[in-house]
C-alpha cells in the first residue's frame, strides 16, 4: 500500500477489530426518500429543495436514453418561480440549458439525451440563486466480465455495514449503501469485490472459541448474489489472546492487528472458517495483507511463511477447488521480495497455491518502470503464473493512467487487478478519497468511464499477445465474438504508429467512436480498435 495512506489504514483497521457488532448507519434521510425510483443527489440549505435524477441505475444511465433531472419542492413558496438548469459534458461535447418552471410539493423535471458516452455535470440554480451541481454518467450498461481475468474494486462494504455514517450513502443505511454500490459496481460489469474481512475479535471471543460468521456471510453473500466473486483478506489478530507467544510482553493494541498470530489458535480459527465456506467456490483468498511491509505484518518472513503455507492448507483441504494466493506485496518491485515470490511459486507448484499478490501505487512516472523490475524479480523466484494485482491506487482518479494501469497487468499475464478504492467516504477526509471513481454520494469520475470501457470492450475477450510491448507503444491483441481487438496505449511518452489495415471502429478511453487517420497518435489515453 502507498505510504500515504498508512495513516487512514492503520486506524481503520484498529477500528474494524473494536466493532464486533452490527451498527446500522445513522444518516438522516432526507424527505421523500419513500420514492425508490428517484436517486437523491443532494438537498438546498433550507431543506426545501431536494435535486436528483429517475431512472437509471443511481447515476449511470444509457446513451440514446432521456435522463430525467428532478427538482423536488417541498413547499409551496417556491410555487411559479424559476429554476436554471445546465447541462454539460467534456467527453460528450454537449452544453443544454433549460428553463423549469416549478410547482410547490411537486416532483418536477427536465430530461436530455446524449448519443456519446460521458461524465455529466448537472447544475441547479435555485430562485433563490443558490446553485447545487452533481455528476452523472452516460455510457453503455456492460455485460459481466468473464473469469479469465477479474476486473476488481475495493468499496469497503465491511466498513458500511458496521461504521455507519460517513461509510454510508447518505441518505441510506448500510445495507442499502451496499445494494446501491453493487448496483454500480454491476453495471459497469466488476466481477471481483475486494474485502477486509470482519475482523477476527468480531467473529471469535477467545481463543478455541465459536466462530460467528454472520457479518462476514452478508458481505460475501450480498457479492455472490450479483455473481461475483469476492476476494477476501484472511488476515489480522483479534486481541492481545491471538499472538503468538512472544509478542504478549511487548504487546501494543495500537497495532495489534499486524502481530503474527499464535499458530495454533489461528488455524484452529481458521480451519473454522474454511470449513464454514467449504462449499463456495466464489472466494478469492488472500492470506493476510502486505505480509512484507511492518505496518501490516509484525513477524519475521519465515513465520509469514508458515502462516501461509498452512492458512492455504486448511481452505484446500475443506475445499480443493479454493482459491487461495499469497498477500498482496508492498513495494513489489523490490529485489528483498524475492523470498516471498519464491515460497509463492514453491506453493503453486504444490498445488497449495493458485496464484500470488501484489500491489502498485505507482504514479505514472514509474509504474512502467516498477513493474519491469518486479517481472525481473518474479522470474528470479521462477513464478510462471501471472499474479494478482490486489490493490492498485487511480493516483487522484487519473482516468488515462487507471485505465491503462488494468490493461497492463493483464497484458502482462495477470489474473486480476483491483482498484483502490471504489468511493470517498462522506467523513473524515484522508488520502483514500484521492483514489476514488464516486464522491460519497455515488456520483461517478472519469475513472468510471474508462475502467468501464476497458471492461465493455475486453471483459469476455482472450489475450491473444502483445505486437508491441515497449514502455511508449503498448498494442495488445484480442480476440471477442470471432473479432479482432488492438488496444494501443503509452506508459511512457507520447509515440505514433502507422495505423493498421483492415476494416475497423476506433474508439477512444471513454468509449466514443473517434476517426483515424494514417498514423496513430500513442498516449496514456487507449485507444481500441475493433475490426470487422
Amino acid at each position: 500500500m502507498n505510504p500515504t495512506l498508512k495513516k487512514f489504514t492503520a486506524l481503520t483497521l484498529c477500528f474494524l477489530l473494536i466493532f464486533t457488532l452490527f451498527a446500522g448507519c445513522k444518516a438522516p434521510r432526507l424527505d421523500g426518500q419513500d420514492d425508490p425510483s428517484i436517486y437523491i443527489n443532494g438537498q438546498s440549505a433550507d431543506g426545501l429543495v431536494t435535486v436528483g435524477v429517475k431512472g437509471g441505475t443511481g447515476n449511470l444511465f444509457e446513451p440514446n436514453s432521456p435522463v430525467e433531472i428532478v427538482v423536488w419542492c417541498k413547499s409551496e413558496k417556491l410555487n411559479g418561480q424559476m429554476a436554471k438548469i445546465t447541462v454539460d459534458s467534456s467527453q460528450a461535447d454537449f452544453y443544454k440549458t433549460y428553463e423549469l418552471t416549478l410547482k410547490g410539493n411537486f416532483k418536477n423535471t427536465v430530461s436530455f439525451t446524449s448519443e456519446k458516452n460521458g461524465i455529466f455535470n448537472v447544475e441547479v440554480e435555485l430562485p433563490s440563486k443558490e446553485r447545487y451541481s452533481f455528476n452523472l454518467a452516460v455510457m453503455p450498461k456492460n455485460a459481466m466480465a468473464s473469469d479469465e481475468f477479474y476486473y476488481g474494486i475495493q468499496p469497503y462494504f465491511t466498513r458500511s455495514y458496521l461504521w455507519g455514517e460517513g461509510f454510508c450513502l447518505p441518505n441510506y443505511d448500510g445495507e442499502k449503501s451496499i445494494e446501491l454500490m453493487l448496483d454500480a459496481a454491476e453495471y459497469m460489469g466488476i466481477n471481483l469485490v475486494r474485502e477486509d474481512n470482519v475482523s477476527w475479535g468480531g467473529m471469535q471471543s477467545g481463543a478455541y472459541a465459536e466462530v460467528d460468521l454472520s457479518m462476514q456471510d452478508f458481505i460475501i453473500n450480498k457479492i455472490n448474489e450479483r455473481g461475483m466473486k469476492a476476494n477476501i483478506i484472511f488476515g489480522f489478530n483479534a486481541d492481545k489472546w491471538s499472538v503468538a507467544d512472544r509478542f504478549k510482553s511487548t504487546y501494543d493494541s495500537n497495532k495489534g492487528w499486524t502481530y503474527m498470530p499464535n499458530l495454533d489458535i489461528w488455524l484452529d480459527y481458521a480451519n473454522k472458517v474454511a470449513d464454514h465456506y467449504k462449499n463456495n467456490n466464489n472466494i478469492l483468498w488472500e492470506i493476510w495483507n502486505e505480509p512484507n511491509w511492518e505496518p501490516f505484518f509484525t513477524g519475521t518472513q519465515e513465520e509469514y511463511f508458515s502462516l501461509l503455507e498452512a492458512t492455504a492448507k486448511a481452505l484446500k483441504k475443506a475445499n480443493p477447488n479454493a482459491y487461495v494466493f499469497s498477500g498482496g506485496l508492498a513495494v513489489a518491485e523490490r529485489s528483498s521480495n524475492l523470498p516471498y515470490y519464491q515460497k509463492a511459486a514453491q506453493l503453486i507448484a504444490d498445488g497449495v497455491l493458485d496464484s500470488y499478490g501484489y500491489h502498485n501505487h505507482d504514479g505514472g512516472d514509474t509504474y512502467y518502470d516498477n513493474m519491469q523490475l518486479m517481472t525481473s524479480v518474479t522470474e528470479d523466484a521462477s513464478l510462471t503464473v501471472g499474479g494478482i494485482n490486489s490493490e492498485s491506487g487511480v493516483y487522484g482518479g487519473n482516468p488515462a493512467l487507471l485505465a491503462c494501469k488494468a490493461l497492463y497487468t493483464r497484458a502482462a499475464g495477470g489474473k486480476g487487478f483491483v482498484s483502490f478504492a471504489f468511493r470517498k467516504s462522506v467523513t473524515p477526509e484522508n488520502d483514500i478519497n484521492d483514489y476514488a471513481y464516486f464522491n460519497e454520494y455515488l456520483q461517478p469520475t472519469e475513472s468510471v468511464l474508462t475502467y468501464s470501457t476497458v471492461i465493455r470492450f475486453l471483459g469476455s475477450a482472450k489475450l491473444e499477445g502483445s505486437e508491441s510491448s515497449q514502455k511508449n507503444l503498448q498494442i495488445d491483441r484480442y480476440s471477442a465474438n470471432g473479432k479482432k481487438i488492438l488496444v494501443y496505449y503509452s506508459l511512457g511518452t507520447k509515440s505514433t504508429t502507422p495505423t493498421p489495415e483492415g476494416k475497423f471502429t476506433a474508439y477512444d478511453m471513454y468509449g466514443n467512436p473517434i476517426e483515424l487517420g494514417d498514423t496513430i497518435s500513442v498516449t496514456a489515453e487507449p485507444t481500441y480498435l475493433i475490426f470487422e
